[in-house]
C-alpha cells in the first residue's frame, strides 16, 4: 500500500470499537504517509442555541467535546499499536454542517487525499449493506474508500478477499483489476497472509438452451460449451494474476454463477473480514455510477470494504 501518501481518517465523534484509527496509524507508519483526522458532525441549530440562551461559543464547546472523544480514542489506539505521536502525528479538525458525505468529499478534493478510512455506518440486525452516507462516498468520492466494520479477529487472523472480473472491455478496467489485486495482496500481507481471489464465470446461454422447447441441443455439446467457457474465463483470470505480479499464498475461487449472488454468499459463509472490489461502471454522463452487479454485492455483504475506482475518475462534487 505504498501508493497511499495522504490519508484521511473520518469520524463522527462518537464512541467506536472498530479498528479504523489503528488502520490509519499503521498505514501512515508503514508508508511514511501523512494522516489527518476529520470529525464530521451536524451543526447545532439556532433553536438549540437560543433555547439555552447561550451564544455561538456553545458550538465551540460542542466541537471541542467531540475532538476530545476522538483524541482519547487515538491515544488508546497508539498504545495498542505501539505508535508514538512523534512518529505518526494525527491532527484532528472538526467540520460541522449538513450533507456530511459532500463535506467529506470536498475536504478530500481540497487537500488531495488519496485514501479515505471511515467506520461503516451501523446497520440493522442483518448487518448487510451500507447506509446513505457510505453509498454516497462509494459513488462519488474521488479516492479509494475503506469502510471498516468491527472485527473480533486479531489483525494476523483477518481474512482478505478480492473480487475480480478478468474479462475487461477497456484498458481502464484492466488497470483497475491490477490495482485491486496488488492492493489486496498488500492488505493480506498485514493480515493472515493468504489472499482469496474470487472470480465468477457464467455461460449466458445455458438457461436458454436447457429450458426452451424450440431449440434442441445435445447435452454433451452443451457440456462441451460450458467447459470451453469456463476455461476461457480461467485462462483470462490466470493471465491477469500473472500480469499483476502478486505472489505469496494465493487461493483462487473460480465460482460458477452470477457474481452478485456468488460473491456475497462466499464472503458471508467463509467469514471474510475485508473485501476489495471495484465499484463503478462508466455511463454516458460525466463521471461514473455503481454498476448493478456491484450495487447488489454491496447491499449483501457484512464485512469491511475497500472500494477502488478507475484511474481518471472525477467526482461530480466540486
Amino acid at each position: 500500500m505504498k501508493s497511499f501518501k495522504n490519508i484521511l481518517l473520518v469520524s463522527q465523534g462518537l464512541p467506536s470499537d472498530s479498528d479504523s484509527i489503528g488502520q490509519a496509524l499503521r498505514l501512515s507508519q508503514a508508508n511514511n504517509a501523512q494522516v489527518k483526522g476529520l470529525i464530521v458532525c451536524p451543526a447545532l441549530s439556532a433553536n438549540v442555541i437560543n433555547s439555552h440562551k447561550i451564544n455561538t461559543q456553545y458550538q465551540d464547546t460542542y466541537e471541542n467535546a467531540l475532538r476530545q472523544i476522538v483524541n482519547q480514542q487515538i491515544d488508546k489506539s497508539r498504545l495498542q499499536n505501539h505508535i508514538a505521536e512523534v512518529d505518526v502525528p494525527l491532527p484532528v479538525e472538526v467540520l460541522s454542517g449538513e450533507k456530511p458525505a459532500v463535506n467529506i468529499i470536498k475536504n478530500i478534493l481540497k487537500h488531495k487525499h488519496d485514501l479515505l478510512i471511515k467506520d461503516a455506518e451501523p446497520l440493522a440486525e442483518t448487518g448487510e449493506g451500507f447506509k446513505a452516507i457510505d453509498m454516497t462516498l462509494l459513488r462519488k468520492c474521488p479516492c479509494p474508500v475503506w469502510l471498516n466494520r468491527l472485527v473480533h479477529q486479531p489483525l494476523d487472523k483477518r481474512q482478505v478477499a478480492v473480487a475480480i472480473d478478468p474479462i475487461s472491455s477497456s484498458l481502464e478496467e484492466n488497470a483497475l483489476s491490477l490495482r485491486m489485486l496488488q492492493l489486496a495482496r498488500d492488505i493480506a500481507n498485514r493480515c493472515d497472509y493468504r489472499l482469496h481471489i474470487l472470480s465468477c464465470w457464467e455461460y449466458q446461454l445455458e438457461s436458454y438452451l436447457r429450458n426452451t422447447l424450440w431449440i434442441k441441443i445435445d447435452q454433451q455439446e452443451l457440456t462441451t460449451e460450458l467447459e470451453a467457457s469456463r476455461m476461457r474465463h480461467r485462462e483470462a483470470l490466470d493471465s491477469l494474476i500473472e500480469q499483476s505480479g502478486v505472489d505469496g499464498e494465493i487461493i483462487i475461487h473460480h465460482l460458477q454463477g452470477a457474481a452478485d449472488a456468488q460473491i456475497p454468499e462466499f464472503v458471508n459463509e467463509k467469514g471474510i473480514d475485508i473485501l476489495v472490489m471495484g465499484t463503478l461502471a462508466r455511463t454516458g454522463i460525466p463521471g461514473f455510477v455503481i454498476g448493478n452487479t456491484a450495487e447488489n454485492i454491496l447491499q449483501s455483504i457484512k464485512c469491511s470494504l475497500v472500494a477502488l475506482k478507475p484511474e481518471g475518475f472525477e467526482s461530480p462534487i466540486s
